[in-house]
């Protein structure tokens, strides 16, 4: 009887033990934050999608529009020298001017999702390409559901969030990047006149270069490191 107490007492706790090894993988962002006059048209035109699709993706202060440079799944153990290795990455980009030009979204379908087209530049293109390069010794394809913030209600991450993350490098980067703030899905001819009547090009800086953890529909919802000028 003892020497079976034993062994059960071992297993539970080789169990425990292994558990406490196990690393936690999160999905982050790394992103430039738009300047106070874009957040707010961000923001504007988001709430205004939603009265067209209820169910679309939320911006707020706890959802916030956002430039993405790289989303990937990391060790939440690595965000220490994660941080340390982006230090001083903002000064390359602090004191340069982007353009968010105009709202895309594909023309031939009856709903869209539609997003503010921030320009491309050299300067935008080379800080996204350090920030791949710095992150790449971090990055881990084995993210899951639990790696996002999760939904308020409990419904799961959508399938195209988590294949989207693990795909970023491979597929949307470098010569496939696209800087943008999303906005959200809505009827094309809804989109159309938001385009006519409502979008304002606007000239910006970025205020600062930040990680978030992602959530569902890649939105940027918690705050984990921010570099300020």
């Amino acid at each position: 009887m003892k020497k079976y107490l034993i062994v059960i007492i071992m297993g539970v706790f080789l169990s425990t033990a292994c558990e406490s090894k196990i690393e936690n993988i999160i999905a982050i962002d790394v992103l430039l934050t738009p300047s106070e006059e874009l957040n707010k048209h961000s923001i504007l035109l988001n709430s205004l999608i939603k009265e067209n699709n209820p169910s679309t993706l939320q911006l707020d202060e706890n959802h916030i529009p956002h430039i993405t440079l790289l989303q990937c799944f990391v060790k939440e153990s690595d965000l220490p020298e994660i941080i340390k290795s982006l230090e001083g990455l903002f000064e390359a980009v602090k004191d340069e001017s982007f353009n968010a030009s105009k709202i895309v979204y594909d023309k031939e379908t009856e709903d869209s999702f539609a997003m503010i087209q921030v320009d491309n530049s050299l300067v935008l293109a080379d800080v996204h390409s350090r920030v791949i390069d710095q992150l790449k010794p971090f990055i881990v394809q084995n993210g899951s559901q639990e790696s996002f913030v999760p939904n308020p209600d409990g419904s799961p991450i959508n399938k195209f969030t988590v294949d989207y993350v693990p795909n970023f490098v491979e597929k949307y980067s470098y010569e496939n990047f696209d800087p943008h703030i999303s906005l959200g899905t809505a009827n094309k001819l809804y989109l159309d006149s938001l385009a006519r009547n409502v979008f304002q090009p606007i000239q910006f800086k970025a205020p600062s270069l930040a990680i978030y953890q992602l959530g569902d529909f890649g939105t940027a919802q918690k705050k984990i490191w921010v570099s300020t000028p």
